[in-house]
């Protein structure tokens, strides 16, 4: 009666696994995000200005020191001049550091992230941003938000 039943049920897998089940797709890498190629190749030649920041931006890329150290950064910038970053360090283990306050571009076109904190040159090209430092350089990408 055990093997009858356990046959049974191996017979019924392949009906259970087809009925009612849309079939999985896989998307391509290439086709699930923007993909950008050439950042320096990119004409960086305007300073960001203040309106140019007012959003939320994800690492496309990072570069120098702080590359070995971290794998992606995240910032919030609102119009009131606050703003709240997070930093994916790659551990072991991995973690997150938040980061929150003010920042005030300056008027060389500097960023600055918080009273005491050594400015980033930031300069705009569309929807990126580089904010270049004495650690590195980050490449973010605006996240068109609802």
């Amino acid at each position: 009666m055990k093997r009858s039943l356990c046959l049974a049920l191996l017979a019924a897998v392949p009906l259970l696994a087809t009925t009612g089940c849309i079939p999985s797709n896989v998307v391509a890498a290439e086709d699930r995000a923007v993909v950008i190629e050439d950042l320096e190749g990119l004409e960086w030649t305007r300073l960001a200005l203040a309106d140019d920041l007012v959003g939320l931006y994800h690492s496309v890329r990072l570069e120098g020191p702080l590359a070995s150290a971290l794998e992606s950064i995240s910032y919030r910038f609102a119009d009131d001049g606050s703003f709240s970053g997070a930093a994916l360090f790659g551990g072991p283990p991995p973690s997150f550091q938040v980061l929150d306050g003010s920042y005030r571009l300056l008027d060389d076109g500097r960023l600055e992230l918080g009273e005491g904190t050594e400015p980033a040159e930031v300069v705009i090209f569309e929807e990126l941003l580089r904010l270049s430092g004495p650690d590195g350089t980050v490449y973010l990408q605006r996240e068109r938000t609802r």
